[in-house]
This record gives structure tokens, sequence and C-alpha cells, in this order.
């Protein structure tokens, strides 16, 4: 019930942008990556080509696996810092690592790439004393 509810708020969305850059539409493409419900963890093309009806399956490809490995990036670094310093880690630090990497981030997917990483850390029980 809760994930049709998700899906049916999410379902249209268009990105909340008034350009179309390349870093406005990657961040749409990472923010589609990180959705709950029914298309958590999913491929994005479908999604993204609702907002982008003019992109070719190339670009959609493109974006999607930018996207992803943003997400996962995010997700292992998170996990792999809990690992080594324990379950309280330092955002800060973790932006800064994050962000060298991925620069194009906006604040919005950093807390949500940082607050997952640490929910799946925490799930499976890493840096817990």
């Amino acid at each position: 019930m809760i994930n049709k509810l998700i899906t049916l708020l999410f379902r249209h969305r268009k990105p909340k942008i008034e350009k179309h850059s390349e870093e406005a539409i990657m961040n749409f493409a990472l923010d589609l990556a990180q959705e709950w419900g029914d298309d958590w963890l999913k491929p994005i093309q479908g999604r993204l080509s609702k907002a982008y009806p003019n992109f070719t399956r190339d670009e959609l490809d493109k974006y999607n696996a930018i996207a992803q490995d943003a997400m996962q990036f995010g997700h292992d670094l998170v996990y792999s810092m809990v690992e080594q310093q324990g379950q309280y880690i330092d955002e800060a630090q973790w932006k800064i690592e994050y962000l060298s990497r991925y620069p194009w981030v906006d604040d919005k997917n950093l807390k949500h790439l940082f607050s997952t990483g640490n929910y799946y850390a925490w799930k499976d029980g890493v840096g817990q004393e």
C-alpha cells in the first residue's frame, strides 16, 4: 500500500530546474535512482524519458550508468568509512571524499546518499560495538 502511494506521488515528476544543464540532469537522474518503493534500485531510463522525451536510448543509458555509479559509490563509501571508523562517521569528511569523485552532486542527493549508506551499514551491523 505504501509503495503504491509512493509510486503515485512520483509517477509524473519533472525535474525542478529552470535550466537543463548537464549537472542538473545528472542530479535529477541520481534522484530517480534513489527513489524508494517499486522503483528502488531499478534502472531509470523509462522514468527519465518521461522528463526528457527527446533523449536517445544512448543518452538515457548514459545517465542511468552515471546515476547508478554515483549512488553505489556513495553507499559504498559510507559503508567503508563505518567499517574503519565505527558507527558514527564524520559526514563532512564523507562529503569531501565523495565530492572529489562526483563534484556535481547537489545537497539533496548528498543527504539522501549519506543517510541511505548509513542505513545499510546499520542494517548489516557494521561498526557497532
